[in-house]
């Protein structure tokens, strides 16, 4: 089975205007809602492939009953702890370009250590030999760094697969856990290896000292500079072909989903990764905080360079 850990999920308005002004009243001359967080986007993509997973975290109020619904119309399937506070809105404006844009991230609820322990209770109760953990996205307040190394541990104590997702504190508690996968751009990258991420070099560089912590499988995206995976088998450095970039909302989130998508299927690492960026280059190309197309990546798929390094 696939289950995706959202600690700090929310729902997603973008309002579109002519041109972004600061000090200034803008109209909007269209508007989008999403419901979201990284974790809810790689099960919403997973639906989109036709993959089944569940989808576990924290909602509450009239938000979160929001977000509950939507994922059930998706065919998502939900697992999540209530609680007493409210999920959180994010808020961005774009040019009618995508040239430029402004976008504010509520911080989210606090969570209760009572909560806390229900949500780890679900997952001692549902983890397996074999199952796929995506642990995705920021921490809300009330919860320790360390919360995704504790799940973590839960996970692979009892055989599941943990995939890791996140940043700062919680992301170098979470790498030193025997983490079996981690995915990071570029600066998360280089907060773990200690210096810039700018070349192909130094992205070897910074998998080779991320894998020293204990990490099983690395992933490293640069964007047009596609993706690194290296692990004790080997290194591969994935290049999808030019777009025309409409949409960074997201992308990395359908990272995740190909790579999720290619480890259900069994497949071989260098086809992991080309699943991974197809799904990325595919979001990437779609306007909007859409998710991406299945049958995009499907095209996009064969023309994904794969070097061994």
């Amino acid at each position: 089975m696939i289950y995706t850990v959202t600690l700090n999920p929310a729902i997603d308005r973008e309002l579109q205007v002519t041109e972004l002004e600061l000090h200034k009243v803008m109209r909007a001359n269209s508007s989008e809602m999403n419901y979201g967080g990284k974790g809810i986007n790689v099960s919403r993509g997973l639906a989109a492939i036709g993959a089944k997973s569940i989808a576990l975290g924290f909602v509450g109020g009239s938000t979160g009953e929001m977000l509950t619904q939507e994922m059930s119309k998706l065919d998502v399937l939900t697992d999540f702890v209530r609680i007493s506070g409210e999920t959180r809105t994010n808020f961005s404006v774009v040019d009618k370009n995508r040239t430029q844009f402004i976008k504010v991230n509520e911080p989210g609820p606090i969570i209760h250590a009572q909560e806390c322990h229900q949500l780890i209770t679900k997952i001692r109760k549902l983890a397996r030999p074999g199952d796929l953990w995506a642990l995705c996205g920021s921490i809300p307040s009330g919860l320790p760094n360390s919360i995704y190394a504790d799940i973590i541990q839960e996970i692979q104590s009892l055989g599941g697969k943990a995939l890791l997702d996140t940043s700062g504190p919680a992301l170098l508690h979470g790498c030193n856990t025997n983490l079996f996968l981690v995915k990071l751009n570029a600066l998360e990258a280089s907060t773990i290896a200690g210096s810039k991420v700018d070349s192909t070099e130094d992205a070897l560089n910074a998998a080779s000292s991320v894998l020293q912590t204990g990490v099983k499988h690395v992933i490293i995206t640069q964007g047009r500079k596609g993706a690194l995976l290296s692990n004790q088998e080997g290194t591969w450095i994935a290049v999808a072909p030019p777009i025309t970039k409409r949409n960074d909302v997201g992308a990395g989130d359908a990272v995740m989903t190909g790579i999720i998508y290619g480890l259900s299927c069994d497949l071989s690492w260098p086809d992991i990764l080309r699943w991974g960026v197809a799904c990325g280059t595919a979001a990437a190309s779609i306007e909007g905080t859409t998710i991406g197309s299945f049958t995009l990546a499907k095209q996009i798929l064969p023309t994904v360079k794969i070097n061994t390094y």
